[in-house]
């Protein structure tokens, strides 16, 4: 119950009814509640107006007096009266009722009980006067519009001159009743199309997001086909699209996963059976035979030796994956060291006539673990042999980019590979065939070295990349730092 409560399609229909009652109650407030005071606020702002024209015309175009009086009468449908004790100077009515009542009311005005507005010379007085049992009212404003003892030049006098507009104010009772009528009629559409608009739009959300999730579900169980559609939300086309890169992306390590599981099998597996058949022939054919015996055991030798290595990388990887391997940084001179190293090399691979040349600049410094970095350069220069061409060569370049930046590059001249296929070299297992599948185990080895090499190089955030044509050669490298960092000046010097 809980789970369907917070819903989109519950939220979002909640949200829109509460608005609409929100908007509703808004519009009772100011339509039946306060439109009483609102018609009276405006009546009297309107006759303080209506004050404030003739006002001005008495204290500067007083010539025109009767004619502004009769405009404004007639404009805003009001008596209007100025005048002092003794003489009305101008007066008008657009009132279509009795005026003896509007005179006995203005001749009973007592300012001290009316309300006042505005200080100075700028003052009005005005009242609300109740006039009969149907809530009828009238509005009486009223404004000196000379100061005392000050004469006018064109009305001869000394008397305070006020200005009296007088204006009704009708019974909203009817009017009042009537939009009472048309907000409830209105309240109920507006609640229909409230009700309606957020089922609409709550399916039109909640419904991608259920076939999205309905998708993700399956994606535990193996199922990473997912259907890329277009809905009428960006954010929910990005979730689309996100959701569906994830799968393709877990589909393709769901199948590295698996073959990597098949191909340790196959490699635990090979050497495994080699040498319990060997150990076998051992006891049965070859144990009083020191020559066979001897070529038995030499192979046990060498399937242990291949076990070693795999279960090595294998640890490696995973240490090197889960962030757990240790560094330990130095300074070397790496022009010296490659000589050391590439000698080893070709002391090994003079039988099989191999031949590695170095062509390294002097006084290269490198700051690394160097015991890792050998591990790259072991793995880079095996695979140049593996893959290497006719001629048997493989070509070890040492240059300085920068003042403080160096590039190792491992070259051979063998089969190349295509640039479709350049982006898979870094996994574990890879080999393209020949049908353009790829991730198959390498060649030799364990099939985990360029895995290892990326995730050395990546510890030490050196740029490495590999470019490679097809039946022209292949060219892996990495670029390193020199120096060490700032606060580390330690200098340290391989021997050899």
């Amino acid at each position: 119950m809980k789970e369907k409560l917070n819903s989109i399609r519950v939220r979002v229909w909640g949200i829109f009814v509460l608005f609409s009652f929100l908007i509703i109650g808004f519009l009772y407030v100011f339509q039946i509640l306060m439109l009483p005071g609102f018609y009276e606020y405006m009546k009297i702002r309107e006759t303080s107006q209506a004050v404030s024209r003739i006002k001005y015309t008495w204290n500067h175009t007083p010539e025109n007096l009767n004619t502004v009086v009769t405009e404004v009468s007639s404009r805003n449908m009001v008596y209007i009266q100025v005048s002092d004790q003794n003489r009305v100077y101008a007066r008008k009515s657009s009132i279509d009722k009795n005026n003896n009542e509007i005179l006995t009311i203005i001749s009973n005005l007592n300012e001290s009980k009316m309300e006042k507005y505005g200080v100075g010379n700028d003052v009005y007085y005005t009242s609300t006067i109740p006039r009969n049992k149907y809530d009828s009212k009238a509005i009486v404003m009223a404004a000196q519009v000379n100061n005392t003892g000050i004469e006018n030049p064109l009305y001869n006098t000394d008397n305070p001159v006020w200005v009296y507009v007088f204006n009704y104010l009708e019974p909203l009772g009817t009017t009042t009743y009537i939009i009472n009528s048309q907000l409830t009629l209105a309240s109920v559409i507006i609640i229909m199309c409230a009700f309606l608009l957020s089922v609409l739009f709550s399916n039109s959300i909640s419904n991608p997001i259920i076939k999205i999730a309905k998708n993700a579900k399956l994606l535990p169980h193996g199922d990473f086909k997912m259907e890329l559609q277009k809905y009428q939300f960006t954010e929910i086309n990005d979730l689309t699209a996100s959701l569906n890169s994830a799968s393709e992306e877990i589909a393709k390590t769901d199948n590295l996963q698996k073959d990597l599981m098949a191909n340790i099998s196959h490699d635990l597996r090979t050497p495994l059976t080699m040498i319990k058949a060997y150990a076998e022939m051992i006891r049965d054919l070859s144990g009083n035979n020191p020559e066979k015996r001897e070529q038995h055991l030499q192979v046990i030798i060498d399937e242990t030796d291949r076990l070693t290595s795999l279960v090595t990388d294998i640890l490696d990887l995973s240490k090197l994956q889960s962030g757990v391997a240790q560094m330990n940084y130095e300074q070397v001179d790496f022009s010296e060291h490659l000589k050391n190293l590439v000698s080893r090399f070709n002391l090994l691979n003079e039988i099989k006539d191999y031949k590695i040349e170095l062509i390294a600049e002097d006084d290269i410094f490198i700051w690394c673990d160097i015991t890792k970095i050998d591990q790259v350069i072991y793995n880079f220069i095996n695979n140049a042999i593996t893959y290497t061409g006719d001629d048997k060569t493989v070509k070890v370049r040492l240059t300085r980019t920068a003042p403080d930046k160096g590039k190792l590059e491992v070259i051979d001249s063998g089969i190349g590979i295509d640039k479709e296929n350049l982006k898979y070299v870094w996994d574990r297992y890879y080999r393209v065939k020949k049908d353009g599948e790829t991730h198959r185990r390498a060649k030799k080895g364990s099939g985990l070295g360029l895995a290892i090499v990326k995730g050395v190089l990546e510890m030490h955030k050196f740029n490495y990349g590999v470019e490679s044509e097809v039946n022209k050669g292949s060219n892996f490298w990495f670029e390193f730092n020199e120096n060490p960092p700032k606060e580390n000046t330690k200098k340290h010097k391989k021997e050899k």
